[in-house]
């Protein structure tokens, strides 16, 4: 599997994670990982990585921990975008 492959499916993981977690506020790891249908080491990776970067934050209700979203994460916002001249300025992109 190439390294951009790779990257790409990550990001589509913490998306993913992230919408169930905007979709379901207070909802537990399990709960999160179930409703994402994703394993409970990929689940919980992408919960540690959103909650340090600081799209998701971990609270402590009624003795257990929920899930609630601070940002959305979106691959589209992490992604990279080609410069301007690379598509318009030299005619390589857009209308004819």
């Amino acid at each position: 599997m190439a390294a951009n492959e790779s990257l790409a499916r990550a990001r589509d993981l913490l998306e993913l994670v992230s919408r169930v977690v905007e979709s379901k506020p207070g909802a537990s790891a399990p709960a999160v990982r179930i409703r994402a249908g994703v394993t409970r080491a990929n689940g919980d990776k992408a919960l540690e990585l959103l909650t340090r970067s600081g799209f998701i934050e971990r609270r402590r209700r009624d003795g257990e921990d929920g899930y609630y979203s601070v940002k959305p994460y979106r691959v589209s916002s992490e992604a990279p975008r080609a410069g301007f001249a690379k598509t318009h300025a030299t005619r390589q992109g857009g209308g004819g």
